[in-house]
């Protein structure tokens, strides 16, 4: 068994120079045979991290601009609680975000890729802002998925 210990701690400013923080760590036991495949183990602790990172942004009230180098972009505009609208970046504004994408959309998108012509990064990176695949969200997986596969079908 591998142990892994994934934290995030937070602090944004408040109106009259006051602050709130939230801090989270999360200690999960993973198989030690994903020290043999990194790219899966890369997968583990960007998925384990996401959720600690939404989790977090989701106490604070605020929404990660993971395509903003990874700044808060502060609270929703009504003031009140975040809404279940999406941040355009496969992450809900309400802070529960989404599952990072699957090994199967991973391929998939690779393969219709290769089928379109098209330079995987260079897509994900003007789409999304990322530069990886296995950094996609299911949802923008599977809207970059579906883009592809027309591409390549013409």
């Amino acid at each position: 068994m591998l142990k892994l210990n994934v934290g995030l701690s937070r602090k944004v400013g408040q109106p009259d120079y006051g602050s709130k923080g939230a801090m989270v760590n999360v200690e999960v036991e993973l198989t030690a045979d994903l020290l043999k495949d990194h790219e899966r183990l890369r997968r583990q602790v960007r998925g384990i991290f996401g959720v600690i990172r939404d989790t977090v942004d989701g106490e604070l009230g605020v929404a990660t601009g993971r395509s903003g180098g990874g700044r808060l972009t502060g609270p929703p505009s009504t003031g009140g609680p975040p809404s279940d609208r999406s941040t355009g970046n496969g992450h809900a504004a309400n802070g529960r975000g989404s599952l990072p994408c699957t090994e199967k959309q991973v391929r998939a998108l690779h393969a219709f890729s290769r089928r379109a012509g098209v330079e995987l990064a260079e897509e994900l990176r003007r789409r999304f802002g990322l530069t990886t695949a296995e950094e996609l969200s299911r949802r923008q997986a599977s809207e970059a998925i579906d883009r592809l596969k027309e591409r390549a079908e013409r």
